[in-house]
Formats: C-alpha cells, structure tokens, sequence
C-alpha cells in the first residue's frame, strides 16, 4: 500500500497510515489478547501485532481475588464432562448452548496450554491437578495460583509473545473502528499514539481482547488501569448480547479488590460508624442469630455476586443490602473488621458446614484474622503490600460492580456482527445471566483459540485489500467522525467523564428502577463535551464511554419496560434508587425472573440512524451430542467446520 505517503490530519494533528496490511491486528495486551496472539503465531499467521494503550495496564494484569480461579472440566476426582460443563454454562440462563459447549471443549486445551506456558496450577505429585468449588459450580472444577492468577497467566503468555518476536505497539489508544459498511467488514483501527498523533493501521481481521467497559462506574473495584473499549463497538452497530448483565459484590474502596474468597470464609466482623465515630454491628438487624449470620458470611466467600435470590431465608446477598442501607442510605462508613470476632461470635456453634471446612483447612483460629493466616496467608500479604494491615486496619467496602456477563454478541468462532471483527475476553458477551466463578478467564482463553483457528484458515482466501481504496475509506470515514466529535461544546472532557460516571453508578449499578434509569438516559444527554482540549484522549475515551453507557441505560429500560424483573447481580425496585424510601425493598425477598432466561437481550446502536434498538431472541441450545468419528474427520480433514451457519 502507498496511501501513507497523503498528508491529512484529524482534530489538528497529523494522521500517518501504515504501510502494510496485518493479518490480524490484537487490541488489549492482557491474558486474552496475548493468548490470541500466539494462537495465531503457532496456527501460522506471522504477519500480526498487539496493539495496546499501555502494556502493564489492564484488568488482568492488575486486578484477582482472594485466589483468583480459573474454571474448566474437572481433571480429576470427579465425573466430568465437556458436555456437563457446557451443561452448567448454559444454566445460568440467556446464554447460547453452542458457545457453552465451546467454552467447555476448549477448557482442558486452553488449561494445559497455560501450563506448558508456565502458569503453576498445583497438582499432586502424580499430576493429579486439584479443584475447588466455587460459585455455580457443582463439580469443583475450580483452579488457582493464588491471588493474581490472571496476572501470572498474562506474563507467562506475553513471554511467549516475546518468544515468538509477535510486535507489539504500545501507547497507542484505539479510538475508532474503520468499518466498510458495504462489505459489512472490518478492515483497520485509527489510533491515538503517545496521545500526540494518530495512525491508521489496516488489517485483514481485527481482535478486539480490550476487557470489560470499566471507565463507565465511578464506585467500582476494577482497578484504575482498567477502562475498556466498548464504545468503539457500539459506534459501528455491533450488536451486543445481555449488555445488562454484571457481577456486582462487596469490594474494597481504597486499595481495590473484591472481598471473596478467604476474606469472607473466616468470617469477619461487619461494621458501620457513624460521622461522630460511633460504631456498631449492623448485620445483627438483618440475621436472627449466630449461628445463621456466621452462616450468610461464610457462603459470601463462595457466592461473592450479589443475587436476588439469596436474599430470601437469611441468604448471603442479604449481607449487600444491609451494606448498601448503612452506607448509602443511613450515611454511615462501611468496614470488615479481621481483628475481633462479631459479638456472640462462639467458634463451637458455627454454621457446621463453615466449621467443617475451617477445621479441614486447619484454619480453626481464634479470631478473623487468625483463621485467615492459616487458611490463606497470601491474602493477608496482598493487603500488606498496599500499606494496609489486616491485623490492625479496618477494611472500608461498598457493593461494586466487577464484570460485566453481557458483551459484543458472537458466533462460535467470537466473530461479531461485524466481519472480520472478533472480541474475546471480558467485551465479549458469552456468559448470560449467571455462571460459575472462573468461568470468565476460560471463556477469554478460549475465545482466543477459536478465533485464532478462524483467521488462520481463512486467511488465503481473503483478497479484499487486492481491489485498493482502503484509505479513501478510512479518510471520509474519520471526516465524519471527525464533525461528530466537534458538533457540540462545553465542559472539559475529564469533567464531562466524570459527570458520566456518577450517573452510571447511581441508577445503572446492582439496584435499577424505571424512573431513575430514564432521569440517567436525561442526564447524559445533557452533558455537553468540549469541542477541543488539550487531552485529546479524554474527549475520545467520553465520547465512546457515552455511547457505551447510553446502550447500557437504553436496554436496561427495555428489560423494565418489557416486564424484566429482579434476576442475575441486579435488583429491579419499584421506587427510584435515590429516593431514599427503599429499605423495606432492600430487606425482602424479590420476585426473580425466569420468563426471559431462555432469550439473549439483543441491543445495538444503528449509526444511521442515530437510535438505539432492542430485542429478544431465543437462545441457540447446545448442539447434539451424537458423533461419528468417521464424520468429524472428514469435516476438519476438509476444512468445512470453518463454515458460516
């Protein structure tokens, strides 16, 4: 290509145009891009490269748990299938069987390929690998290396990446799709570079790996290097599947982490104080005694997002309501407390299944924190080593959002809507209403080899840059996104972004109302941008954080509107959020919905026409289970598994 050498310019900085055409170009440098990134390395594509806003950022480099888990068929100890774990998958509702069915079939592949790359998941000295139960999960099939699992899964892959000599362009923010509406293809990325200039890359297919859209919350417990890309996908019309659907659970609000886990197994002490200093135990008004509050705490560890259903018979999502009531509504100050036990707290009469499993880890000890360091000592230090000590520091929490569950839709090989355009990782929408703990880095490790898998054996056939014209394209395209931008003014972009995400933590969070979701949608539309600013990165990351909240917002009141009621990480209130009237709702048990469970929330934003459009669909089932092996050999031997259905 020479349309590098054409001297143009967008918001008053230069714009240069690579010089070749990548086979695929990988947007995000955690766990899921690197991973796509070597598949498609070792499946042959070499002419490939990650693209990325700053290497060490991002949720999986920075973000885990108290051992962080990673899900997949059970290696061992257990009657398992890839069939009973898809089966498993598809139960948590308004998921797509045949992604459930991959997400489980690639499991082991993906495991084991994390191990030959370095990643410690513990096994015995026969090679046993061992599991854990977590949340929605009935055949602990659960796995961790501690704390940062997900960290150390990035850097063992992104030194496999290094191995592999796989470039990557660093500093560099996408901010706009290219997408040749035509074609209905993506074909190239305009990008901010060292938020100075800008560059137009183009590329065969396009792996968007950005995790989830975190810059949207201001009370979140993603860590501040996680923002997330969503909005670019919106922009172009990709539609997008349960965009509804979060996790959201008690977290820390200083140093950011979510209190599963460990944390919550050796039950600490819950309390609240006063703007005089005055402290009490709050969850006594919630519980109707030890035995069944040191229950609720302990099963917090294993059911850390909030669920309406949990709500009813003393059930542990009681626990983030009454967070909620003493932080939000009666203006008090929330915190763990490890270094005494709650008041009547008798180790003896404990609810028996947290005492059998204390006393099976040795982790019986005389108070939270005492429990803590014989069950996970890696869990005290994590705190320690954010200047935070557990054995003396009250711990400050609030109910905050940690992954989205929705996404960009996708078919069985993380192909959008858009072709050529694929995303894995937490910006892909695989997962419904609910799923098992974990289940979040398998789906970003397989959405990687799939879509690997795809490009490679399509690679060969795609001459669509042969008929050139590619920057022609690209140019009215960034004209028009260009007067877009500029159409509007008033305040600064760091101001209008966070205007944008108070709104979003106020009436699009765990609890959502009619009246308060419609007065956000109002909101935001009166936020006003700057024309111009000295942070040119701040007014795209608005911009496309907008349209990511307003596809957000807009299907929230569809659900609503359509009769959606209380179902998944979410609780659907009569009266508004904020109206400060809504404790007796907070303490009751809620009808669930399960009439949509069977349907995908469909939403997308049509460009064209500048709306916003929402529907249901039924969800695809898990394909039959029948194979001949004959049959399965001539379809891969052929190639035609790679078919569109």
């Amino acid at each position: 290509m020479t349309e590098h050498s054409i001297h143009e310019t967008f918001l008053g900085r230069d714009i240069t145009f690579a010089d070749t055409v990548y086979d695929a170009l990988v947007i995000g440098s955690g766990a899921a891009g690197y991973n796509a990134a070597v598949n498609l390395y070792d499946r042959g594509a070499r002419n490939i490269a990650i693209i990325t806003e700053n290497r060490l950022a991002g949720a999986s480099r920075n973000t885990g748990s108290d051992k962080q888990t990673y899900y997949k068929v059970a290696c061992s100890g257990a009657d398992d299938s890839c069939r009973k774990m898809a089966a498993t998958l598809f139960s948590g509702g308004s998921m797509d069987g045949d992604i459930a069915l991959c997400e489980a079939a690639h499991s082991l592949e993906a495991f084991f390929h994390l191990t030959a790359a370095g990643v410690a998941f513990p096994h015995n000295r026969y090679g046993e690998f061992a599991g854990y139960q977590t949340d929605h999960d009935p055949a602990r099939r659960a796995s961790s290396t501690g704390p940062y699992t997900s960290r150390l899964m990035t850097e063992r892959l992104e030194a496999e990446a290094q191995r592999r000599e796989i470039a990557v362009i660093n500093h560099t923010q996408a901010v706009k799709l290219l997408v040749d509406r035509s074609a209905n293809r993506a074909y190239g990325l305009l990008c901010l570079e060292n938020r100075e200039r800008f560059a137009v890359y183009f590329a065969k297919n396009i792996v968007f790996a950005t995790g989830g859209p975190a810059g949207i919350y201001r009370d979140t417990v993603y860590p501040p290097s996680q923002f997330g890309a969503s909005g670019l996908l919106v922009r172009e019309g990709a539609a997008f599947a349960n965009v509804t659907e979060w996790q959201y659970g008690i977290g820390s609000t200083g140093f950011r982490w979510n209190l599963s886990g460990s944390y919550q197994q050796v039950m600490p002490r819950y309390v609240s104080i006063d703007p005089d200093g005055g402290e009490r135990e709050f969850l006594w008004d919630y519980f109707s005694g030890a035995e069944s509050l040191s229950r609720a705490v302990f099963l917090k560890g294993y059911q850390w997002p909030f669920s309406p259903e949990r709500m009813a018979d003393e059930g542990s999502s009681l626990i983030d309501s009454a967070v909620y009531i003493e932080r939000h509504i009666r203006g008090r100050r929330v915190y763990l407390d490890f270094t005494k036990n709650h008041r009547l707290f008798d180790i003896s009469k404990i609810d028996p299944a947290a005492r059998e499993y204390l006393g099976r880890s040795n982790a019986l000890g005389d108070t939270p924190l005492e429990r803590l360091l014989r069950l996970n000592p890696a869990a005290y230090q994590l705190y320690q080593s954010h200047n935070i000590d557990l054995a003396k520091d009250y711990l400050e929490i609030d109910v905050l959002p940690q992954h989205h569950n929705g996404g960009a839709m996708v078919n069985i090989w993380w192909e959008t809507s858009i072709g050529h355009l694929f995303t894995i990782g937490e910006c892909a929408g695989t997962h419904g209403v609910k799923r098992p703990g974990g289940s979040a880095l398998n789906a970003g490790q397989v959405g990687g080899i799939r879509a690997a898998k795809y490009i490679a054996a399509s690679l060969d056939s795609d001459r669509y840059f042969e008929n050139g014209g590619a920057a022609e394209r690209a140019l009215a395209a960034i004209r028009q996104f260009e007067t877009e931008l500029v159409s509007s003014g008033g305040r600064e972009p760091v101001n209008a972004l966070r205007r944008l995400r108070e709104i979003n933590s106020s009436c699009a969070a765990f609890l959502r109302s009619l009246e308060t979701v419609e007065r956000g949608i109002a909101a935001i539309g009166e936020i006003e941008p700057a024309t111009a600013a000295n942070d040119i990165g701040a007014l795209l990351r608005f911009d496309e954080t907008r349209l990511f909240s307003l596809l957000l917002l807009h299907s929230i009141d569809f659900y609503i509107q359509q009769g959606g009621r209380s179902r998944g990480s979410c609780l659907i209130l009569a009266k508004p959020v904020d109206s400060g009237s809504i404790e007796t709702e907070l303490q009751q048990a809620p009808e669930i919905d399960q009439r949509f469970s069977g349907s995908v929330l469909v939403s997308r934003y049509d460009p064209l026409a500048a709306r916003f459009e929402q529907s249901f669909r039924p969800v695809r089932p898990i394909p039959d289970g029948e194979m001949w092996f004959e049959t399965v050999w001539h379809e891969y031997s052929s190639g035609t598994i790679f078919n569109k259905e």
